[in-house]
């Protein structure tokens, strides 16, 4: 009779080879819920929308997309109904504002300090008073309007007279044209008489509205309570020029404002003065018909639309976000469909080849803690996303898990999709789509509702923010960008396909969790 002997060695050996066995079993399952998706953001079929967007790839190529044209940029489409009103076919005289100072400051005897006045006084050194008025802030371009029995138009007024009917890009039509900006002294482009560049007219004959000045509006009339706006391109921003002159490209400013680039035009309901009452004569003027004008950007704009989103950080590599051209291989992925899970983590846990650091991230500091924030609690329901894991954690998991973390890239167009969404399930925000802190507390995968990306991968939008492999520097200090809102944060600022921060790889929280792509 053969007698068998085991030793202590021999049976942990046959217990470890065990667990190692039902652990990998258990990742056929892990793997097997995976989606492959098709990465990159297709072009639009618009010709108007591509034309956008190809502007905005080129100035973040040169360095020129800033703060300011994000706000610019930030007009999505919309259809509103206006009713008709004339407009001034030129932009206001210095000469005829000068007057009209002097006239309203003498009639209501005001002091100094509380007289209007233009502050640029190059044009009567340079003999240009025919040129716009400028260095006028707000209340003096309301005052001039309101003496005539006009007014100053509200944003949308002005952007229906730009536009038409239409609603193409630039006053003139759909393709850029610099003709207005001849000089490369932006003073001189500010100060240009009105129809030196009549080809840059509307169809309709008004002119100057992209060129010379910046014009005045009273702001949108949406929001009524919001600040005064700034319309057309301005002398100075040479770079960029193509997206500035958009008729959708306007900005909330200070009504305090003066600036040599900066001026006006009013607009009249009723009857149109023929004679000054300081002294000239009365503007030309045009009627903007009445009727539903759809202003903003093209609806369809895909890359313009999420670069106003993008962290600074992240927006240089916006190109990134591109499908391959016709032909080419697009780059697929495969992706966990959820967010791993409690129950999944705690087999990561219980592999004793992680015990031995086999899948550590070779940078991994010692003594990482692999166990999550409150472990106990969170096993009480082990279908919930798994969170309170460092980013060393999580990259040791993707690698037991025989994958990898997404990058930041790869994580935005999976939430984007081929048409580039703002949110997973489209461009509009909607209340309770996303597992967020309006109404708190996790969900399971099966949860996730219209939190759901065009491939079908669940709660990118909102339940824990994701864990990426793309590493930045922030504050003097490495950090890893996590991506996606959570069930902490507030719905509509973090929801977006694009919102990411930087976090300290050694940071636990029990909003962030990850998820794993396979290659």
């Amino acid at each position: 009779m053969i007698r068998w002997v085991f030793s202590p060695v021999s049976v942990l050996a046959v217990l470890i080879l065990v667990v190692m066995v039902l652990t990998r079993l258990n990742l056929y399952t892990l793997r097997a819920d995976t989606i492959v998706a098709e990465l990159g953001i297709n072009p639009s079929t618009s010709w108007k929308a591509n034309h956008v967007d190809q502007a905005v790839l080129q100035s973040i190529a040169r360095q020129a997309f800033g703060e300011r044209l994000r706000q610019r940029l930030n007009r999505p489409a919309r259809t509103v109904k206006i009713k008709a009103f004339r407009a001034d076919v030129c932009e206001v005289r210095q000469l005829d504002f000068e007057r009209f100072a002097k006239w309203h400051n003498t009639h209501r005897g005001l002091r100094q300090q509380e007289a209007l006045r233009s502050t640029s006084r190059g044009h009567r050194v340079a003999g240009r008073l025919n040129s716009p008025a400028s260095g006028v802030d707000f209340e003096g371009a309301r005052a001039y309007c309101q003496a005539l029995g006009g007014r100053l138009p509200w944003a949308e007024e002005w952007e229906a007279m730009a536009s038409g009917l239409s609603g193409h890009l630039y006053p003139w039509g759909n393709h850029y044209s610099d003709q207005s900006w001849p000089y490369q002294d932006p003073d001189r482009n500010a100060a240009q008489r009105c129809g030196t560049h009549a080809d840059a007219a509307t169809p309709r004959g008004i002119q100057d509205l992209a060129g010379n000045v910046m014009e005045w509006s009273q702001g949108s009339r949406a929001v009524r309570m919001a600040h005064p706006a700034a319309h057309g391109a301005p002398a100075v921003r040479a770079r960029a020029r193509a997206l500035y002159a958009l008729n959708a490209a306007w900005l909330e400013i200070d009504p305090r404002t003066r600036s040599h680039h900066l001026g006006f035009r009013c607009v009249y309901d009723g009857s149109v003065p023929v004679k000054l009452p300081w002294g000239g004569e009365g503007q030309q003027t045009l009627q903007v018909g009445g009727g539903f004008y759809t202003l903003g950007l093209p609806a369809d704009v895909r890359i313009a639309r999420l670069a106003v989103l993008l962290p600074r950080q992240q927006l240089r590599e916006a190109h990134k976000l591109l499908a391959r051209s016709a032909g080419a291989a697009r780059r697929r992925i495969s992706v966990g469909r959820c967010e791993v899970s409690r129950s999944d983590y705690r087999l990561f846990l219980s592999d004793p080849l992680v015990r031995l650091g086999l899948f550590a991230n070779e940078n991994e500091p010692g003594h990482t803690e692999y166990q999550p924030q409150d472990w106990d609690r969170q096993l009480e329901h082990p279908g919930l996303p798994v969170t309170g894991i460092s980013w060393w954690a999580a990259d040791a998991f993707a690698r037991w898990a025989g994958g990898r973390l997404p990058s930041v890239e790869e994580w935005q167009l999976l939430a984007a999709g081929p048409e580039g969404r703002a949110y997973p399930w489209g461009n509009v925000y909607a209340d309770a789509a996303a597992t967020a802190g309006d109404e708190p507390g996790l969900h399971s995968c099966a949860q996730a509702g219209r939190d759901t990306s065009p491939f079908g991968v669940r709660h990118l939008a909102g339940n824990v923010s994701e864990w990426t492999r793309s590493i930045a520097v922030d504050r003097g200090s490495y950090a890893m960008w996590v991506q996606g809102g959570n069930w902490l944060l507030p719905g509509q600022p973090t929801a977006g396909t694009t919102f990411g921060r930087l976090v300290p790889l050694n940071h636990r929280s029990p909003d962030i969790g990850l998820r794993i792509i396979y290659d």
